[in-house]
């Protein structure tokens, strides 16, 4: 799956650019560009978590890495901002149902003990392409932006003919279908209600730090931005290595709490950095709290569903990412359009406040905590 992150962390600099010096676009459209790949995902993760329970999960892995391929070769033939904005559109609805197909099937080889692990091992494949993804898309549009999109997309497709010989791993109960249409999808989305809204303000984070980070960096006078990438991504990495087996041990809320509040520091240091070399220690704390946080949330949604719902409940889980990661680009990208850029890392930084409010509540619910939910658990309120 390598071969299917790498490319993305090359397209974080390469819609980016695109939008911004072939089609002249500003940083509301800009940010409009980069994160309008996660609205579609808002509707796309619920329904086919739902679909992929009563289906299997090899039905939502290959054919998005074919279409997401594709439609990467199509995206420099756009001349016009709009057309860049519709290709994304498509893909964020590709490549949401891809993700929590990965997670889904990460979850089903593990026992519920270990998800949390199962979740930072995933998370390491996704960070290894995002860290040298960057570099390589910011190498590669130096040259030409057609040559970046051509390797992105080629690379993804190949990925694609590789998932065809994945097995399937939905859990083979009898009564999965059945099970999956009696949980309502009001107590779906209430059982994972509390990670998810801490997850929207890591997710808004994550957008604004992705979409702005080019300019960004050579505002600040650092030039290319694909060392700060590489240090996020490897700060992110490195923890994310050990966050999921600590979560497994110690709670996962004990691990996601602290994550959030680093995003937040990390965030603020980008905002105020009075000189270019302050970026790195901020972007590090950045990269240090999304490693801890995101498998360790991600974990408490898995537990709080039974084995026949599990890709329905990270689908809801995944939707408040997607919303943040939605709401994140053209909103602050307008209010740093009006205010001034370091806006960008300023906003996002008061939004962690709700998610380490929120992370509070997780840590004082031990059931939370450890995922016990009211689906994982004993009797689903309103289910016969």
């Amino acid at each position: 799956m390598v071969g299917y992150f790498l490319p993305i962390g090359m397209m974080f600099v390469g819609v980016s650019r695109f939008v911004r010096e072939e089609l002249g676009g500003g940083e509301f459209v800009v940010g409009l560009a980069t994160t309008i790949f996660f609205v579609s995902a808002i509707p796309a993760r619920p329904l086919a978590g739902r679909v992929m329970d009563r289906i299997g999960r090899r039905p939502f892995i290959w054919p998005p890495l074919l279409g997401m391929g594709l439609t990467t070769l199509l995206l420099p033939a756009s001349s016009a901002t709009w057309m860049v904005v519709v290709i994304r559109l498509v893909q964020g609805a590709m490549g949401s149902v891809l993700y929590t197909a990965l997670a889904a099937t990460a979850t089903d080889l593990a026992p519920p003990e270990r998800r949390g692990a199962a979740m930072a091992r995933l998370s390491v494949m996704v960070y290894v392409g995002f860290a040298v993804g960057p570099s390589i898309g910011e190498y590669l549009f130096d040259h030409h932006h057609w040559l970046l999109f051509t390797v992105a997309g080629g690379m993804t497709v190949l990925a694609g003919l590789g998932a065809l010989r994945l097995p399937e791993t939905r859990p083979d109960q009898a009564t999965t279908m059945d099970a999956v249409e009696h949980v309502p999808w009001s107590v779906m989305f209430r059982a994972v209600t509390r990670p998810g809204i801490a997850q929207f303000t890591v997710g808004f984070g994550y957008a604004c730090l992705i979409s702005f980070l080019t300019k960004y960096s050579r505002s600040i006078g650092l030039g290319s931005s694909g060392w700060l990438f590489l240090t996020f991504a490897v700060c992110t990495l490195l923890v994310r290595a050990v966050s999921g087996p600590l979560g497994d041990r110690v709670g996962y809320a004990a691990v996601a709490l602290p994550g959030i509040i680093a995003i937040g520091l990390g965030l603020a240091g980008l905002a105020l950095a009075p000189t270019g070399w302050v970026a790195y220690p901020s972007i590090a704390f950045v990269g240090i709290g999304f490693g801890g946080s995101f498998p360790a949330l991600t974990a408490i949604a898995a537990q709080a569903a039974p084995d026949s719902a599990r890709g329905a409940a990270l689908g809801a889980f995944f939707s408040f990412n997607d919303a943040g990661n939605a709401i994140a680009g053209p909103l602050v990208g307008a209010v740093s359009q009006s205010a001034g850029f370091r806006w960008a890392y300023g906003m996002p930084a008061l939004v962690t406040v709700l998610g380490v409010a929120v992370g509070v509540l997780l840590l004082r619910r031990p059931q939370l905590a450890r995922g016990a939910g009211p689906l994982a658990g004993g009797p689903v309120p309103g289910v016969d």
